[in-house]
């Protein structure tokens, strides 16, 4: 079995694959030359998403002759799809593997736009001292109703730690459109997507934890939005193109809606004319939520089972059966804006 891995910006993984099956062919391409040398002796691929580009997907689908299998070390997956991926080709990801620290920043963003941090930093550097105005504006978590937008490994960490703020969770999720109607952990209802514009109605909180692809492409839309309650906080930490972001942006400038804490965006880093950047009522991280923590094991763990699957004829877990290109897909981030720590 010969694996080629290209992790050319964190290659830690690589020593504990060599060490953990001494017999496996391990070809390490660490440049897109290497890997468009040697990728026709590979059986799998390694490679995680914001490394997958037009030059990767073209050596690929051009050489990969003998590709059966590619691993991706991210949960994302959707700038290699709109590279291109091979036809006949079996693709799985990482999900899950860094679901700790993308749910703890979403609790952040949560409680910051609810605590309304932002107007406090903006107090404390003109020299303000308005507690009786910031507390008047606050929103507590506790007994708010949080509509969840997808109930994967980040989504139910989310709704896990929700719970310890006493909220109600309503997660909407394609998996309440199928047969099973098995209860999920810490949700309080499981809707169908179908039913997202009136559970919007319902909700204190938005947050989406949702895979982006030709199904979710603005599954927060204008309509959406304007369902929303005045007093509505909007957290995304997934992606941008999952919601209207013009919709978003006027209702926060009218504030119809109270506030909106945001990791992506539709196009990264926005554009310097932005009202993203302004917006007095918005957090925003640069797509940054997967950061801190050590990964290597998580990653390691779940690569490493989907080695021994595939030696043993099973079916690997975390496959993706949706490779349908979205609208719009997202832009790739400037030079050097990779974190390997997400989901790209």
């Amino acid at each position: 079995m010969s694996l080629l891995v290209h992790l050319p910006t964190n290659k830690s993984l690589i020593p504990r694959l060599r060490s953990a099956f001494p017999d496996l062919v391990l070809i390490d391409a660490d440049t897109p030359t290497a890997l468009t040398e040697r990728i026709g002796e590979a059986e799998v691929l390694v490679i995680p998403n914001g490394q997958y580009t037009a030059e990767v997907a073209r050596a690929v689908k051009e050489r990969g002759r003998r590709l059966r299998w590619i691993q991706f070390t991210t949960a994302g997956i959707d700038w290699a799809i709109k590279a291109g991926l091979p036809d006949n080709v079996i693709v799985t990801n990482a999900s899950g593997f860094n679901a700790g620290t993308v749910s703890e920043h979403a609790l952040a963003l949560m409680l910051a736009v609810a605590r309304r941090l932002p107007d406090s930093e903006r107090a404390r550097g003109e020299g303000r001292w308005p507690r009786r105005a910031m507390m008047d504006g606050m929103m507590p978590l506790e007994g708010a109703t949080l509509m969840l937008v997808g109930l994967g490994a980040i989504g139910r960490e989310i709704a896990r730690k929700a719970k310890a703020f006493d909220m109600r969770v309503i997660g909407i999720s394609r998996i309440a459109d199928g047969p099973s109607g098995k209860p999920v952990p810490n949700v309080d209802d499981v809707r169908p997507r179908a039913r997202i514009l009136e559970t919007a109605r319902e909700a204190d909180v938005v947050a989406l934890a949702v895979n982006y692809d030709s199904s979710t492409h603005r599954i927060v839309d204008r309509a959406v939005i304007a369902a929303l309650k005045p007093t509505a906080i909007v957290v995304n930490v997934a992606r941008g193109q999952l919601i209207d972001e013009a919709a978003l942006i006027e209702a926060l400038q009218a504030g119809r809606i109270a506030g909106a804490g945001l990791d992506v965006a539709e196009i990264e880093p926005p554009h310097p004319e932005n009202p993203l950047w302004t917006l007095p009522n918005v957090v925003m991280t640069p797509h940054s939520a997967g950061g801190g923590g050590e990964k290597v094991e998580k990653l390691f763990a779940i690569v490493a089972e989907n080695v021994r699957r595939w030696r043993a004829g099973k079916p690997l877990q975390f496959q993706i059966a949706d490779l349908a290109l979205p609208p719009n897909p997202p832009a790739r981030p400037f030079a050097g804006q990779h974190n390997p720590g997400h989901a790209p």
